[in-house]
């Protein structure tokens, strides 16, 4: 295995461990993990599918390896399991150990925040990457705007969205500064947060989120007492 996949793997590795924690009980989440992962994960892979086949980006054969389906390595299909479950898991941690606080801001702030989307089209055309990346922010921040915006009020959101970018600066960190993933510079604006494109920023927030998005819509009907 490449080390791209062995990666993912120290990602996802420490949530499933603790995924038996008595007071977390994660194990019990999987069926509305696994519905939220289908729709998102395989929503991203296929824009990852496409845009590596135009070009948006590439993945080192020395740390991804030459193995690929549909274009793309192993260890790039693990990281659609490895982060979004990752990411729930942190928030259960959340929910499970600190009180959960309702924050009262209209719903009109996720989507006024995600006008921000439209910038890349105005300034950025010719970017790929960018405007895509823009793209999907904007429907991302519509949906919690219209549909999930009382959720995304809950300091358990919040701090588990937070949390999350501390294993996001880690291990993109790595992915972007070795490289294992390599960004066509006619597809990225090229500011960068050391080795991280700024883009990647509104990348995982999009991941992230819609994940939560699309399990907290499932939670309740897997709902199990005490849990």
């Amino acid at each position: 295995m490449s080390l791209y996949f062995w990666l993912n793997f120290l990602i996802i590795l420490g949530p499933l461990i603790l995924s038996f924690d008595k007071k977390v009980a994660f194990w019990r989440r999987w069926p509305p993990l696994l519905l939220s992962m289908l729709i998102v994960s395989t929503t991203f892979i296929i824009w990852d599918i496409i845009v590596t086949a135009i070009g948006h980006w590439s993945f080192s054969e020395f740390y991804a390896g030459t193995f690929k389906i549909l274009g793309l390595p192993l260890g790039e299909w693990f990281f659609f399991i490895a982060v979004p479950y990752a990411t729930i898991f942190i928030y259960e941690c959340v929910r499970a150990y600190s009180k959960d606080k309702e924050y009262h801001f209209s719903k009109y702030i996720f989507i006024g925040i995600g006008l921000i989307g439209i910038l890349p089209l105005i300034f950025f055309l010719n970017k790929g990457y960018t405007v895509l990346m823009g793209i999907v922010f904007l429907i991302n921040m519509l949906l919690i705007g219209l549909f999930g915006y009382d959720k995304f009020r809950s300091r358990w959101t919040l701090i588990g969205i937070l949390l999350s970018y501390i294993p996001f600066l880690v291990f993109n960190g790595v992915f972007t500064y070795l490289p294992i993933v390599l960004y066509n510079p006619e597809a990225i604006i090229g500011f960068r947060v050391i080795s991280i494109p700024i883009e990647d920023f509104f990348y995982s927030f999009s991941l992230i989120s819609l994940s939560l998005f699309f399990y907290f819509l499932v939670r309740e009907k897997f709902s199990i007492k005490g849990a």
